[in-house]
This record gives C-alpha cells, structure tokens and sequence, in this order.
C-alpha cells in the first residue's frame, strides 16, 4: 500500500511590503513554523486576465475541469495498480509528485501566457480526455485478448464437455464412408452404464411416435375432407335438382372439378372405412374393430359418387362443348381439355365428344398421361419402401469409449449417415451432448498456435497498457497542476482585485498577490486554519469566514469552505 501524504493547501493573499521586500509569504512562513510546511508557489504574473465577466465564467468551468482531471488521475493510477497487481509510486518528470508539486514551474513551452485563460483550460481538458480514451483502448484491447485466452485455458482444462477434441481423437477413429458416419457423444458418469444398454434401441421409440404421428396427421385430413363432404355433396345436390339452378352451375362446364374433387374424397374416405384407417361413430363392446355405423357411412359415400356422376357428365360435356368443331388453338384452352378428358376417364365417363376433344389434344394428351404414370410408379415404390424395414439408425455395437474423466465419458458411435438429424433429435431427447468434431491433421498444432500468438498478443497488450499508464499520468498531472494555477490566478484576481500600480500589471504574482503552498500534517487541520484566519483577518469579515456548526444554516452564499485568503485543497493520495 502506498504511503499516504499530507494534502497541500494552494493559498493565495495580498502581497505585503517591506520597503522594497516582499514579506507576505516570509509572514506566513513564520506564522506557520512548526505547525506545517510553508512553500512558495510560482504562479505566472503576465496571464491575460481578460474581462470580469469572462473571469467569473471562467471559475465555474476550472472548478469543473479540476475535478475531471483529478479523477481521471485516480483512474491512471488505479488502472496501473490493478495492471501490475500492487501499488506504484509515480513520478512526474524524473520527480516525486511531492517535490513536482513544490518546485512546481509554469511551462511557457507547452501553455504560452499569449494565449486566454480560457484557450490554456480547454487545451488541457482535451488534451486529458484523449489521454483517457487512449489508456482505456489499450486496457480494452488487453481485456479481450485475456478474456480470448481464459476462454482456452478452461475448455483445455476444462471437461470433456468442452475440451478441445483435435488432441484426443486420432484419424482411425473416424470411419470414412459415404454412407456411415462417426459422431461422438459425451455422456455423464451417471448415465454411462444406462447408455451402453440402451444406445442401439434408442430409435425404437422414436420409429412409434413418429409412425403415430403421422397415423394421426392422416386421421385429422380425413376428416377434413369428411367434413367438406358432408356440407359440399348436399349443397350440390339441392342446386343442381333445380332446373334453373343446375343451368347456371352448368355455364361453361367450371364446376366439374369441383364435383370431380368431392367425388374423390368421397371415395378415398370410403377406402378408409374400410381398411380401419378411419372411424366413424363410437366404439361398440370390446371389439375396437367393430365401429357402429361403418356400413352406413360406406354406403352414404358411395351414393354421394353415384349422385354425383350425372352432374359430373353434364360439366364435362358442358366444359367441351365449344370445342367439338374448332380445335382449341392456344395453350391454356389445350390444357382445360386435357384435364377435363383425364377426369372423364377417371370415372370412366364416355362419350363422342370426348373422345373428338381427345384426338384434338392427342399429344398435350399423351404428355399428360406420361407424367401420371411417372408419378404412380414413384409413388408405388415409396409405398413399397415403406413396407421394407428401416435400418438401424445407430450401428449396433459401435459405441466405443475414447476418454473419461470424473465427470463425463467421451464415446464414438457410428450412426447412418442418412439418419444422422434423427439421431440428433434423439441425442438432445436423451439429454446426450453430441461434439461438433471435424478431423483436421494440424488440428492440435493450430490450437497450440493459436494459443502461444494470444499469450504473446497479451504480453505485447499489457506492457503498451501499462506504459501508456505511466507515460500519460505525468503529462495528465502536470496539465492538472497547470489548471491549479489558473485557478488561483482567476479567483485571486476576483478577490484581490487588480494593482494599483502600473508596475505591478507586469508581475500581478508575485508583486501583488502571493501564493503558497501550506502541507498539513493529519490533526493540525484546525489549529492552521486558526492562525491563518488571525493572519487574514483583515480580508474579510468575521461573520463571513467564520465556521458554522452542523446544526447552523449558511445564509452567506459564500459556502462553508469560504476563507479570507483564497483556497484551492491539493490531495495527492487519490491520484
């Protein structure tokens, strides 16, 4: 922990003469012996002063640049400390802070008395805000190097969870094939007999929801469709028994695909019934089989086709009715007579003008046909794949165990490369964590690369972190006790006024005003300050400087840190 120092005070009064001597800080010095350390501080006497209303604005502002920069000092050293793990003693151009302070001479070089007040303050506020955002790049820069390189070191010191699989698993280990794949799960210790056992039935379960799902997707499209056809084959049925009606629906043949696709339904529900896919009214007994009024939807639905059919007959007819003397000469007119010839077929629907309409679009016709066909023999060999048992999904026996540790095992497991989504689903199911792992030769050479370029990276981040630290605390520092004196010169002018002399305009400091710095020792606070108001006391009224209790409201407007003498606190143990 770093030593702690006595704060100084920066205190300015009217100068006294003696004769042609300057006694006013030789006074304070005498007054003080023994009690504290009496300084003199050099503060320039040719600054521009500008006008009164730029002074007091000027105050508010320095007030609020001080406290910036001393702040900003404290988060320099703290930055440091915690860089380096302790606490740094830092100087100021080949100086303790201490004797910077004591010996403290204005720089003409960097801050020119040429220029205003003002311009000497926001140049230094600038000038410490970049030094700020430079140090917290670099310092943000080396976080995420460091946060890169923790990242490493736990997964490669971490569990089998997350450590890097390129130093555990070799080339051999990975079956190359086009239809099998290796894929390696992490199981905890406490699951790890259970999966041995249970690995290659795994997808047994999941076959069954997956078979009942779709059982039950089917189910609820089928009585979809038996819904539409009980409102759809009615509603057709009442229009087209009024003669009036049925001539409207009639009018250029549209409405047969319409009829056409109830009548499908209507069979397909049919064939559903009957093969037990689809049930109709409640379960009677114990036969589950055995569904009441099956018969009687059978029978209803083959009606529906049978009373339907005329109507059917009368669309088509109507559909292609424009078509039995002039051939359809355009590609859409051709493809309405196709469709409405295929589905004439479909019921098996006869007639001369269909069979004059076919011989008009034979060749859209013979296409039509083809792709039908082509459709039924892919999906007669879908159906016959269904009927074909699945292969396993998990190759049985292939579970191969590669590393352990007190947490977890790490197994191989070969798997069907066609089925590997499944097997995912069903890893995430059982709660198995599955490596995203792909087999690169200079895997394990690349990590270690990889990780010697961030330690160097983080070597390299902290050293320029770190030296920005104790490059920019002095230049910071030293724009810090340049607005120490700016402010004293601003409100040593307010309070003091300006000389009477002509003389004296050239060297306001020290000719006019004297300032000094009083260091403190801890517990001689109060009794300094007694002297100092008795030496002062002249400067001010009693009423105004004198210290008000806790309990007592400061009806001034002065403030409680208020003195005859100006007074600006220096603490060096928070920067």
């Amino acid at each position: 922990m770093a030593k702690r120092i006595d704060p100084y005070w920066l205190v300015a009064f009217p100068q006294e003469h003696k004769g042609n001597q300057r006694i006013g800080l030789q006074k304070l010095m005498d007054a003080l012996r023994g009690y504290a350390k009496v300084t003199k501080f050099e503060v320039p006497g040719n600054l521009k002063i500008g006008t009164l209303d730029s002074l007091m604005s000027l105050t508010e502002s320095l007030s609020k640049v001080d406290s910036l920069i001393a702040l900003t000092l404290g988060k320099v050293a703290k930055t440091l400390e915690e860089l380096l793990g302790k606490a740094t003693e830092l100087g100021v151009e080949n100086m303790t802070k201490t004797r910077y302070v004591e010996s403290f001479q204005w720089s003409f070089v960097k801050f020119k008395t040429s220029s205003s007040l003002q311009e000497i303050t926001e140049g230094i506020e600038t000038d410490v805000k970049k030094y700020e955002a430079d140090i917290k790049g670099r310092v943000s820069t080396l976080n995420e190097v460091t946060q890169t390189l923790d990242g490493i070191e736990r997964t490669d010191n971490g569990t089998l969870l997350v450590r890097p699989l390129a130093p555990i698993i070799k080339k051999v280990e990975l079956y190359p094939s086009p239809s099998l794949e290796v894929i390696f799960v992490v199981v905890s210790q406490k699951k790890k007999e259970s999966f041995l056992e249970t690995y290659e039935t795994m997808e047994v379960g999941y076959k069954k929801r997956r078979e009942q799902k779709k059982l039950e997707e089917g189910r609820i499209k089928l009585d979809s469709e038996r819904v539409e056809v009980e409102k759809g084959v009615p509603s057709l049925i009442s229009q087209a028994s009024d003669p009036e009606k049925r001539g409207v629906m009639l009018q250029g043949g549209a409405v047969y695909k319409h009829v056409a696709d109830l009548m499908r339904k209507s069979r397909t529900l049919t064939k559903a019934i009957q093969d037990g896919r689809f049930s109709v009214g409640k379960s009677k007994g114990d036969d589950e089989k055995h569904v009441v009024g099956r018969t009687e939807a059978v029978t209803k639905l083959k009606s529906n086709v049978d009373q339907l059919k005329p109507l059917l007959i009368d669309a088509i007819d109507a559909k292609l009715s424009p078509y039995e003397s002039q051939a359809p000469n355009t590609s859409g007119a051709k493809r309405a007579v196709v469709d409405a010839v295929l589905t004439a077929e479909e019921f098996e629907i006869k007639s001369e003008r269909i069979n004059a309409c076919r011989k008009m679009v034979m060749k859209e016709y013979q296409a039509a046909q083809a792709k039908i066909e082509k459709h039924n023999r892919e999906l007669q060999r879908t159906q016959e794949k269904k009927k074909i048992d699945e292969p396993p999904y998990i190759v049985p026996g292939s579970a191969n165990l590669i590393k352990e540790d007190d947490e977890y095992s790490l197994f191989s497991m070969v798997i069907m490369r066609k089925f590997k989504d499944e097997v995912l689903k069903l890893c995430r199911e059982k709660r198995l964590t599955v490596r995203a792992y792909k087999y690169d030769a200079e895997g394990e050479k690349k990590h270690h690369k990889k990780k010697q370029q961030l330690i160097a990276e983080k070597k390299k981040s902290f050293n320029h972190a770190q030296l920005k630290c104790r490059h920019l605390y002095p230049e910071i520092f030293v724009g810090w006790m340049h607005v120490k004196a700016v402010r004293c010169f601003a409100e040593s002018i307010l309070r003091f006024g300006l000389p009477k002399r002509n003389e004296d305009f050239k060297m306001i400091f020290p000719n006019h005003i004297q300032a000094a710095l009083v260091q403190v020792p801890s517990g001689r606070e109060d009794h300094v300050r007694k002297i100092m108001a008795k030496l002062y006391s002249g400067l001010a009224s009693e009423e105004v400087t004198r210290q008000l209790d806790a309990s007592e409201t400061d009806y001034s407007g002065f403030g409680a840190d208020f003195y005859p003498y100006v007074y600006l606190p220096i603490d060096l143990n928070h920067s």
